[in-house]
C-alpha cells in the first residue's frame, strides 16, 4: 500500500499518490481543503493521511496541527 511491490502497482501506492497533494497549488491551507481536492485520487481518508505523512517525514510539507494548516516548504 505505502509502496511499490508485486501485488501493488505504482500508480496505486501511496508513494505515487501523494505527488497528487504536491499538484494542489497552495501556499498555506486546511488539510480539509486539501482533501477535497485531492479526495477522489485516494480510496480513503487513510490513504490521504499516509501521504500527508510522508511528506512531513520528507520534509516537503510543514503541517500545523492546532490550526489544521499545511504549508508547502
Amino acid at each position: 500500500m505505502i509502496t511499490p511491490s508485486k501485488t501493488i502497482p505504482l500508480k496505486e501506492s501511496i508513494i505515487f499518490k501523494m505527488t497528487y497533494i504536491l499538484d494542489v497549488e497552495f501556499e498555506e491551507t486546511s488539510l480539509s481543503e486539501i482533501y477535497k481536492k485531492t479526495k477522489a485520487k485516494f480510496i480513503d481518508l487513510e490513504e490521504f493521511i499516509y501521504a500527508i505523512d510522508i511528506l512531513f517525514v520528507l520534509g516537503k510539507i510543514e503541517v500545523n496541527l492546532d490550526l489544521g494548516k499545511v504549508k508547502k516548504c
